[in-house]
């Protein structure tokens, strides 16, 4: 598995790859709660990534502390073909409102 991404509050770190498609875009960076394209996790799962979040348990309660992103070796490539071709649909729908 490579991780293609690390989402945190404030910090996040994408493969190059993944932040250049991301930022050609054009939408929002910043949508939800200071966490860098965190609205289209759903797009990357649909595109063949794994999403598995990190929180931090203090007895009765519990933080969020990040997600990661990650690929399978074999699906790199298709992760990249397929996930533009879903943000552009995305665009499209925008757009059309």
């Amino acid at each position: 598995m490579k991780e293609l991404a690390f989402i945190q509050v404030g910090t996040s770190r994408y493969e190059d790859r993944l932040w250049q498609i991301l930022e050609e875009t054009g939408l929002e960076r910043d949508d939800f709660e200071d966490l860098d394209y965190f609205s289209l996790l759903p797009f990357f799962v649909l595109a063949g990534a794994s999403v598995t979040s990190e929180v931090e348990s203090h007895g009765d309660h519990f933080h969020f502390t990040g997600v990661r992103i990650s690929i399978a070796d074999d699906m790199e490539e298709p992760f990249y073909a397929a996930l533009p071709q879903m943000l552009s649909q995305l665009l499209a729908e925008a757009d059309d409102e």
